[in-house]
């Protein structure tokens, strides 16, 4: 993990050798668990809205293919409810997200504007948890990284010689269980994250 970061910072350093544009990024983010456990008696508690921001880099890789990566905040929502509703519990989730993925360009749609689809995947490493009621806690520990896949699409903007502003959305679908260790009574207890962003950013 640490090897990867390092080779990241590496990475975003040598960005005017190596093609590659800086930019910032803000999306609001809709957060909801895929719930369940072998007996089936949990389900999904509802979704809540949050806002995720950091920084991005698109490396060049020909006119229409580039390798997309950066350092995001992403705060993320775990819950669940039983069939009964006897229990209902939420947690804060707050990750640095590294995303590994590749955007790939049309030609232009009108002048100094593309569209793009994007594909990939990330590393997502935990940096908070947090129960919203302390007083009933089931889930005792989180697993400490997520990995998600990542679908979206958007468009970008040259604004100027130097500044290119874009906006889409994108879908991420974890696929690690969250949960490290339970309670005995939901020790079987499975939550998968399930983000829909909506992406605004400049680049420079």
């Amino acid at each position: 993990m640490k090897k990867f970061l390092f080779v990241l910072l590496i990475f975003l350093s040598v960005g005017s050798m190596a093609q590659v544009k800086l930019g910032l990024k803000l999306a609001p983010v809709i957060t909801s668990n895929r719930a369940k456990n072998d007996a089936q008696t949990v389900e999904n508690d509802g979704s809540k809205m949050k806002f995720s921001i950091g920084l991005v880099a698109d490396k060049t890789l020909s006119d229409t293919y580039y390798l997309s990566t950066g350092l995001i905040y992403l705060p993320k929502r775990a819950s669940f409810r039983n069939a009964d509703g006897t229990v209902e519990e939420e947690y804060k989730l707050q990750y640095l997200q590294i995303p590994a993925t590749l955007k790939l360009f049309t030609n232009e749609l009108a002048p100094d504007m593309k569209a793009y689809l994007q594909i990939g995947t990330a590393l997502e490493i935990k940096v908070f948890d947090e129960a919203e009621d302390p007083t009933f806690v089931n889930v005792e520990k989180f697993t400490p990284i997520d990995v998600p896949v990542i679908l979206g699409a958007g468009i970008e903007y040259r604004a100027g010689i130097n500044t290119t502003i874009f906006g889409g959305f994108s879908y991420q679908r974890g696929l690690i269980n969250t949960v490290n260790e339970a309670s005995a009574a939901f020790e079987d207890l499975q939550l998968r994250n399930t983000i829909f962003s909506i992406d605004f950013g400049v680049k420079f």
